[in-house]
């Protein structure tokens, strides 16, 4: 994509606004610059602060969707594309800016959790209950964070304790046997903090065998000393279980049965020397199961099973030096992945190392220009290494203004299974690699509270995707991609207590050979309306539309222009105690069929109902 072109689209984007859009001004106190991130520069930062297009989902938020997907919530951030194959608990990715689905990292608390195996992760096993929010920061960011961060970084914050001891419980029935039942603690003194949260989720979808299972602990418990030092002990839990309904359309498996299992461990350190130094360091270990079985498989495949484990150490020193924010540091990571079946074992303990240094400055040129810009260097013996740049500016025109621009490198490294799979593995894969260039605007109000409005227009290039060559019959880096597009959000701040947020997203993305690339739709949107409806009504109102997009007929195996679709989901609470709340809501509120994956039709309207009890 030229420069020229792609400084037009927000020219053009900016006359449309000025011509029809509307605009609600109030006079409340704005909560914009309350929100803060950790995922931008690995400081906690206020998203006015960096130049980068980070979007915040609060706890608050969380809780008046009253979802327990984290995926769900995410359908609402501009740049993602959620995909689900099917109901509840089906295999969930997300395309982040038009990228591949394992182009997006994921955490918990700064600790990865894609998978070694086959990159990606499925995002059904994800919950909400204890989370303190998630950001999503989406571009380039393996300047920062490392491998797998080409389209954006989903990080999953758990929530901490304050003052004294609270607690929520909440209890849910549905249609389709849907049961819920949640529970959250939280505890703060002066020197230590807990928030212990556990949940079990379960089920039935449409189909025979559609039912879902999925219990989740999560634990983070600190011992605080000084201003700002902290060592914790964080741990999650998750195991789901799933039924899957057929193979594909037609192909009935009444026994066809899923199990996953994820445990990860990490130890948290954040030291703070003094006001200009602070440490960070960070041990984690997250170990995962996948088993399969199916008896009645026609072709004998009646069992699999996967472990795969990834240990990590980084170590993070951060320095304030006048007008720079100064951070460098370290990292290793090991990843092992251990496969068989009913055929015999594929993998056994197969692993390998990676060795990281990398180095950012934050560095604030007076009141109006911000930059960020870094680097990282990751080696292997396996692939060789990589280096990651990146540099983001953000001028502050005025009051109601900022001008953003970017450039970064990132990478997806190959994983283990792609590597070493017997028959289509290749042990000379090298690195997918990426440029993005990227401007945007920022436009409204600081601190009243005006609508504001975000907007980025990007363009990507992508070298050296891995796909399978049926010419030497194995997995080979012959791919390429070209993204270009934009994403824009207008928030808006009706009272303290309500909030909405518009946003919109835009592709257009080609092939090595000119073909659209799949799942990803060219015009993408929502509309959210979350907070106090009235003075005894709180809740959160979503209609999401999902555009025309190209995908694979399961049995043609042609290439398919699919439909587009728009659904809408509503959650309604209302407190009839001091500390207890009813709860309804309803997803897929207008009962439409669609299909996200083509093949694999989407859940019908389900009506939930519940309590909440605040303690």
């Amino acid at each position: 994509m030229s420069v020229r072109r792609l400084f037009s689209i927000p020219c053009l984007f900016t006359l449309c606004l000025a011509s029809g859009l509307p605009i609600v001004s109030t006079a409340q106190d704005s909560t914009f610059s309350s929100e803060i991130s950790v995922t931008a520069t690995g400081t906690e930062e206020g998203l006015e602060d960096v130049p980068l297009p980070i979007t915040v989902i609060t706890e608050e938020e969380m809780e008046n969707a009253q979802t327990e997907s984290v995926s769900d919530i995410l359908r609402r951030v501009p740049g993602l594309n959620v995909v689900q194959s099917g109901g509840p608990g089906s295999v969930t990715s997300i395309f982040t800016r038009g990228t591949e689905s394992d182009h997006t990292l994921v955490m918990i608390d700064g600790v990865r959790l894609n998978s070694p195996y086959f990159g990606g992760f499925d995002f059904s096993q994800l919950a909400t209950a204890g989370l303190g929010r998630i950001e999503v920061a989406r571009g380039p960011y393996s300047a920062l964070w490392g491998a797998d961060a080409v389209g954006g970084v989903i990080n999953l914050i758990p929530g901490t304790g304050a003052d004294g001891f609270d607690g929520t419980l909440t209890g849910e029935w549905g249609e389709g046997s849907w049961e819920r039942y949640e529970g959250t603690v939280t505890y703060g003194s002066e020197g230590f903090d807990l928030m212990a949260s556990g949940l079990m989720r379960e089920g039935e979808g449409d189909l025979e065998n559609s039912d879902f299972d999925l219990r989740q602990g999560l634990v983070n418990a600190g011992l605080k000393w000084g201003k700002g030092s902290r060592i914790s002990f964080l741990y999650h839990d998750v195991d789901s279980e799933l039924g899957i309904p057929f193979s594909s359309p037609g192909s009935l498996t009444p026994l066809r049965r899923q199990e996953t299992n994820q445990r990860t461990l990490a130890i948290p350190l954040k030291w703070a020397i003094s006001n200009r130094w602070s440490l960070e360091a960070t041990v984690s270990t997250v170990e995962r199961e996948l088993n399969f079985s199916d008896p009645d498989d026609p072709w004998g495949f009646t069992w699999s099973h996967t472990e795969t484990e990834t240990t990590q150490a980084r170590l993070a020193s951060h320095h304030a030096l006048g007008s720079h924010n100064l951070s460098w540091g370290a990292e290793w990571r090991q990843d092992e992945v251990t496969d068989g079946s009913v055929y015999g074992s594929n993998l056994e303990a197969v692993s390998y190392d990676m060795t990281s240094l990398f180095a950012q400055d934050v560095w604030r040129m007076g009141n109006a220009l911000t930059l960020v810009f870094g680097a990282r260097w990751d080696d292997t013996d396996q692939w060789g290494s990589e280096v990651s740049p990146r540099a983001n500016l953000g001028w502050r025109v005025s009051d109601t203004l900022e001008l953003q621009a970017g450039y970064g490198e990132a990478y997806r490294q190959p994983s283990v299974g792609e590597l070493f799979y017997p028959f289509s593995g290749n042990a000379d894969l090298k690195p997918e690699t990426s440029g993005s260039l990227e401007i945007g605007l920022i436009w409204g109000g600081r601190t009243q509270t005006t609508p504001r409005l975000h907007f980025s227009a990007f363009s990507t290039d992508i070298d050296n995707l891995i796909v399978f060559d049926y010419v030497n019959y194995s997995l080979q880096n012959i791919g390429q991609a070209e993204i270009n597009g934009f994403e824009a959000a207008l928030d808006t701040v009706y009272s303290d207590a309500l909030r909405s947020s518009m946003q919109v997203t835009w592709l257009d993305t080609s092939d090595g050979f000119g073909n659209e690339l799949l799942r990803r739709p060219e015009w993408s949107g929502a509309y959210t309306l979350s907070g106090a409806f009235l003075p005894w009504l709180k809740g959160f109102a979503t209609v999401r539309y999902v555009g025309h997009r190209f995908d694979i007929d399961p049995l043609t195996f042609e290439t398919t222009r699919t439909d587009s679709f728009i659904t809408a989901d509503l959650a309604l609470a209302t407190q009839i105690w001091d500390s207890i709340e009813l709860t309804l809501r309803a997803t897929n509120l207008l009962d439409k069929d669609y299909e996200e994956v083509l093949g694999y039709p989407a859940q019908g309207r389900r009506i939930i109902g519940g309590v909440r009890i605040n303690f």
